[in-house]
């Protein structure tokens, strides 16, 4: 689409230009500055004699182009974000404004309603659509585009847009509201309309500017309430709450124990719906003074969210004196409106040293270990609390050391990889081999990744092992091939490691290392889980690795969630069956009914299909008899140091049972 910019400056202009409309991200901007080219030009044509003649063309200026630029935006979105929530939110709000639109052209109002109703919407859904949505997105882009992932980036983009960011909003959306009213004005007083103009450029060159930093200086105090405090108790939000944890680490010491407390009110949804929204906030108040008032010196209490409060307690031996106390005023009910209302409630307290706080524990991790501790409490002494036990907090410290390790293991290149034959049991051709991590711990041997793997897989640290086993596994190939061992490499992606957002860009820069290894010979082998949280981002991944030659194989199939529509909507070529069924069949009938299953699903979907964990010669008899050719498994070979593959290349053959193709 070509619009010309509109370089005459107009006498009227309803929506003046600020930087505080910027988002850093330069098309958008100048998309923006055209946008509100068109209607200032269609408020100053309204106002006018023509008004009547032109008014129309220039709305269909206004939604063509903007037609245009929520398509430009939407792409930039989903280049970022893909078909995310965010994406799709950002999709109905600019429906919204065409529906809107159209609905005031359609309406049957007098002529200045209307007006006046077009013009305060358009300004409005201007100010917040610019200043919230298109600037909290493009800081998310620019975070990212600075190396964060996407968690972080819109951690980050929040907070630059709480606090006074908010207050700027609202602040311009009153202002340009009144500039909107104004205009409204300025139609009906046709016959003063210079005089109204220039009251109009005044108050946008001079009484906008005024009226920006007199709010700034009023404001200014107001700014630390609004950001961390709860406007109906007075109490810390959760953001204060955060702050002053985060302060505390230097005041405590260290042979403190301290103690955080997340508190229920029992039973507040049947308070508001019997006693009305009224009493309920008058019962949050009350109960807030009367937590404040037996608080011990040096403790901090908030309200989270609707009825849920946290305390701070930089004794943590004093928690449960504490909720004694509460529970002791919680039997003098509220009077609200001459109505009596009881008051019970149900705490979780975590427990933590402060060694362990000033190590740097995440704080969020904290405040969701009391939260769990909550739930518990809920569970199990409901009108009551808990504390967590020693075994939680236990394995949550064992976790941690275990995380520390994991660090560690990479950064001294104790991780190594070994490597698994999969072959065709009747020719005894080799289709190449799967990447199998190993940690070679210094203390406790060699572990395999069950001893690890599964404490990390959804923590980032699998990320960082992912990365460096496609990174080895690149290596190894490399290594083979100036030997003439050209094999197809199969490894294994986690589903946090598949749908973080750099995936795809991070395995073509791999590729580009090793510019001699063709990607075809690279197969990623995922679990049916790794797609489920967002099946369509997934499969948008996935495509794009296979658009560079990388194939695809379904790991562990059977044992997740298999369903005839999600086989066919994942772009997989190769079903892996999980051993649990292959050594199973042997014995149980069943076990032989699922591998027909698995294997008459893979024919009908035109995917091949390989069997993990063929242990004896008789397994592979019946998967033979069955129909599937592939496998892997120490019947063949077990998983073998790079340095022994060639010899076992050399004196591998198929047991002759297989190649004569019948079963004893």
């Amino acid at each position: 689409m070509t619009v010309i910019w509109n370089e005459k400056k107009l006498e009227f202009e309803i929506f003046p230009w600020s930087q505080n409309f910027e988002t850093g991200l330069d098309d958008i901007d100048n998309q923006h500055r055209m946008l509100v080219d068109i209607v200032n030009r269609l408020a100053s044509q309204f106002s006018s004699i023509n008004s009547d003649v032109n008014s129309a063309t220039i709305l269909d200026e206004l939604e063509d182009y903007a037609k245009y630029h929520f398509e430009y935006e939407e792409n930039v979105w989903k280049k970022h974000f893909g078909q995310s929530k965010d994406t799709k939110n950002h999709h109905d709000a600019h429906q919204t404004f065409f529906h809107k639109i159209r609905k005031l052209r359609q309406t049957t109002e007098r002529h200045e309603a209307v007006l006046a109703n077009l013009f305060n919407f358009i300004t409005r859904w201007l100010v917040f659509h610019i200043l919230e949505s298109d600037r909290r997105l493009a800081l998310t882009i620019q975070a990212m585009d600075d190396g964060m992932d996407l968690y972080a980036a819109k951690t980050y983009a929040d907070m630059q847009l709480n606090g006074s960011a908010s207050v700027l909003v609202s602040a311009l959306l009153e202002i340009y509201g009144k500039l909107s009213a104004n205009t409204i004005q300025l139609i009906r007083e046709k016959t003063a309309r210079k005089q109204a103009e220039d009251e109009l450029h005044q108050l946008q060159q001079d009484q906008l500017l005024k009226a920006l930093d007199k709010q700034a200086v009023d404001h200014q105090k107001q700014l630390e309430f609004l950001a961390y405090s709860d406007s109906l108790t007075g109490l810390w939000n959760r953001n204060g709450l955060v702050r002053c944890i985060r302060e505390m680490r230097d005041t405590i010491r260290s042979t403190d124990q301290v103690s955080i407390i997340s508190l229920n009110l029992d039973n507040f949804k049947e308070t508001n719906k019997q006693f009305g929204e009224d009493a309920g906030d008058h019962v949050l108040w009350v109960f807030s003074q009367r937590w404040l008032d037996v608080l011990p010196p040096g403790a901090t209490v908030a309200r989270i969210s609707g009825d849920q409060f946290a305390a701070l307690l930089p004794n943590g031996y004093q928690a449960e004196s504490v909720l004694q106390v509460v529970q002791e005023t919680c039997k003098h009910p509220v009077v609200f409106n001459d109505k009596t209302i009881s008051i019970r409630f149900t705490a979780g307290v975590f427990l933590f040293s402060a060694n362990e706080f000033k190590d740097g524990s995440d704080v969020d991790a904290l405040l969701r270990f009391a939260d769990q501790t909550l739930f518990n409490a809920k569970q199990e002494a409901k009108g009551s609390w808990l504390l967590m036990d020693a075994n939680q907090k236990k394995a949550h410290q064992s976790r941690q050391r275990l995380l520390t390790e994991i660090r560690e293991a990479l950064k001294v290149k104790q991780f190594q990889l070994v490597y698994q034959p999969k072959v065709n049991l009747r020719t005894g051709s080799v289709l190449g081999v799967e990447a199998l991590i190993r940690w070679k711990h210094p203390e406790k041997g060699l572990l395999s990744p069950a001893y690890f793997l599964s404490e990390i897989e959804n923590h980032p640290l699998i990320v960082d092992i992912g990365r460096w086993v496609i990174e080895e596994s690149l290596q190894q190939m490399h290594k083979w091939d100036q030997k003439g061992l050209n094999l197809t490499m199969s490894v294994n992606v986690a589903a946090l490691h598949l749908q973080s957002p750099a995936f795809s860009d991070e395995l073509q820069q791999s590729f580009d290392r090793f510019p001699e290894i063709d990607p075809s010979r690279f197969d990623l082998e995922i679990l049916e889980t790794a797609t489920l949280g967002d099946l369509q981002s997934s499969v948008l991944v996935i495509n794009e690795c296979r658009s560079m030659g990388v194939t695809f194989s379904l790991d562990d199939f059977g044992t997740g969630y298999s369903s005839l529509a999600y086989l066919k909507q994942l772009p997989v070529q190769t079903i892996k069956i999980d051993k649990e069924f292959v050594s199973g069949a042997d014995e149980r009938r069943e076990n032989i009914s699922i591998l027909e299953g698995i294997i008459a699903l893979a024919e009908a979907f035109d995917k091949e299909v390989i069997a993990e964990g063929v242990e004896t010669i008789e397994q592979g008899e019946l998967l033979l008899e069955l129909g599937c050719f592939h496998a892997q498994g120490y019947a063949m070979s077990p998983p073998l140091p790079p340095e022994r593959l060639p010899q076992w290349l050399a004196c591998w053959k198929p047991f002759l049972q297989w190649t004569l193709g019948h079963r004893k």
